[in-house]
Parts: structure tokens; C-alpha cells; sequence
């Protein structure tokens, strides 16, 4: 797996590089069956809804032959049915989540980063027995009232804000006495490239956030 940012894209013709979202199963069971558009990186693989045994066997036999990184999103309590598909994808360039960690994979999928501590110093503690990581990168967006823990934030960013170095975003002061602290395409890419680690950034993500 590259150490870069992956781009999450909508089915279609994805950027050269970008992964493709919306794979997995229907509430029926059964495999949602498309081809990857050429010039992907792969793709991501939610459970949205689980596998019956026709759907994981159609799901094995689609992405046996399936170039790139797979990325299982998995959301849900570990599934028997899922963690078999994960066991059949040993030795591919796969991305699981904590909770399927034992099982055989290439990185180990973690994130979002939401704010609070300094990003080093989360990132290390998921680092602590040597995984390689893929962060789900959401650009942060949090406002911090006094005393009070991150909350995201929905509304408008200010025109300018000015640099946290503890945190590695942009931050300013609102006329309540809170602070909101938000990602510019500047600072994500910035802590992205001090950390050295692989990331997937929702396309809709960055096309929204401010370039500096």
C-alpha cells in the first residue's frame, strides 16, 4: 500500500487514484455487482447490510479478480459471514477495521481524528503494536466551549483563521468566548505528510473545505 491520500469517489469514472464507494450487499444478501472503473485504486466495501451465503460467494468470486486496495469499512459488530470474506482476502492489499483486527490484512483502517489531544499523540496510540495504518482522514471541524469537550461544527467557517500548532489546524475565537478549529486543504495535507501515514479523504470532504 502507497503512503498517500486515496480520494473516496461515487461510483462512475473516478480521478486516476481515487477509490470507489458502494460496494457490498443489498438488504436482500445478496452482492451489489459492478465493475471497477479503470484507472481506480481500488475500493471500499461497507456493511451497510450483511451477506447471505449466495452474496458472499458471489462477493469472493467478484473480488478475486479485482485489482488494488479494499478497503472493508465495517461499521457493525463483526459479522461471521464478513470475517470469512476477510479470511478469503488473506494476502491481498486489504484495510480492516480495529474491531477485525485479528484476522489476516494490510493495514489496519482507524480514524476520524476528532480533536482534543494533539493528532501526534492519538495517531501514536493507535500505532502502539506496530500496525500499519489507513486513516478515514474527516477533515476536522469542532468548536470547544470553555471547559467543554469538541463538538462538530456545521455552521459557516470565518474568512481567516490562524494557525493551532498544537493541533496542526486552523483555529479562531467566537464572539460566545468558544474556539472552532478547522481543517484548511493546507493543514490536513501538511499533518498528513508529518505523520507518513496513508489516508482516504471523502471527495465531497475536500471539495468543501477552504485551500489555505
Amino acid at each position: 500500500m502507497k503512503t498517500c491520500v486515496y480520494f473516496a469517489e461515487k461510483p462512475g469514472n473516478p480521478a486516476v487514484g481515487g477509490l470507489v464507494r458502494g460496494w457490498g450487499f443489498g438488504p436482500d444478501g445478496q452482492w451489489r455487482s459492478r465493475s471497477l472503473p479503470e484507472g481506480a485504486a481500488g475500493l471500499i466495501l461497507d456493511d451497510r447490510f450483511l451477506p447471505d451465503r449466495r452474496g458472499l460467494a458471489a462477493a469472493r468470486a467478484a473480488l478475486a479478480g479485482l485489482p488494488g486496495l479494499l478497503v472493508l469499512d465495517f461499521e457493525r459488530p463483526p459479522a461471521p459471514l464478513l470475517a470469512e470474506l476477510v479470511r478469503a482476502l488473506a494476502g491481498r492489499e486489504t484495510a480492516v477495521p480495529p474491531a477485525y483486527r485479528a484476522l489476516p490484512h494490510a493495514a489496519l483502517l482507524t480514524g476520524p481524528w476528532r480533536g482534543g489531544c494533539a493528532f501526534s499523540r492519538w495517531l501514536a496510540a493507535r500505532r502502539a503494536d506496530g500496525e500499519r495504518l489507513l486513516l478515514d482522514a474527516l477533515p476536522l471541524r469542532v468548536r470547544s466551549g470553555p471547559g467543554g469537550p469538541p463538538a462538530p461544527w456545521t455552521g459557516p467557517l470565518p474568512e481567516r483563521g490562524f494557525p493551532c500548532p498544537g493541533l496542526g489546524c486552523l483555529h479562531r475565537r467566537l464572539p460566545d468566548g468558544s474556539v472552532l478549529f478547522w481543517d484548511s486543504r493546507q493543514t490536513l495535507l501538511q499533518r498528513l505528510e508529518a505523520a507518513g501515514v496513508s489516508a482516504v479523504v471523502f471527495r465531497e470532504d475536500w471539495d468543501g473545505m477552504p485551500e489555505d
